[in-house]
């Protein structure tokens, strides 16, 4: 599991929190049963760069000013956005210790290409995200699953997954991640005119002549 550094500052009560999110500021709580609560803010621009390329799952190492948040590790609990322009307005971030087990939701990642869509079926993921608990050594942020050998109708199920014995998957085993489904009669219908064409191609024009056969 990566450990990404942020900044984050005390919230003090007089800000407001509209003036805040249009300077660039997403308003914020860290909780923890060690630090207990703190009102916090985080520059907009550096949380999105900070995970663009890391999962949200991602441990966070704490830069502060404030004694007792500094250096702490905590992981992101909830992210809150705007209903209509999608930005973020609030983010809840929970202090975790290494000697306690933590749940997160980590990213799934299909690796491969089924063998049913080389044959035309669709590769359909049912499954983003899978909640997963474990210690903090042992938790993983992304979650890889080999769908090369799927054929057209397989699935892959929550309990067909093997992350080892210190990681607890808290999803229903019998929910289905990921399955590879036969083209609708749309996708048939389009790939016909191209196949058609190429075919049309490939024959002589009518007319056009035919190259002689010598004896």
């Amino acid at each position: 599991m990566e450990i990404i550094n942020l900044n984050i500052e005390a919230r003090k009560k007089e800000n407001n929190l509209k003036s805040l999110r249009k300077e660039g500021i997403i308003p914020g709580v860290l909780y923890g049963k060690k630090i207990g609560s703190h009102t916090i803010l985080l520059n907009y621009k550096e949380f999105l760069k900070a995970f663009a390329k890391h999962p949200v799952s991602s441990f966070i190492k704490l830069v502060s000013k404030e004694d007792g948040v500094n250096g702490k590790t905590a992981v992101i609990k909830e992210i809150q956005k705007d209903p209509v322009t999608d930005s973020i307005i609030h983010i809840d971030l929970h202090e975790i210790s290494m000697d306690e087990k933590i749940e997160i939701e980590a990213s799934v990642h299909f690796v491969g290409k089924p063998e049913g869509v080389k044959l035309g079926g669709i590769l359909e993921p049912l499954m983003r995200h899978i909640a997963i608990k474990g210690y903090p050594k042992d938790i993983i942020d992304t979650i890889n699953i080999d769908v090369s050998g799927l054929k057209i109708g397989d699935i892959i199920h929550v309990r067909d997954l093997k992350l080892g014995e210190n990681i607890e998957i808290m999803a229903d085993e019998d929910a289905a991640i990921v399955t590879v489904a036969e083209p609708t009669v749309e996708e048939i219908s389009a790939a016909a005119p191209a196949a058609e064409s190429e075919t049309a191609a490939e024959a002589p024009a009518a007319g056009a002549s035919q190259p002689s056969q010598k004896g």
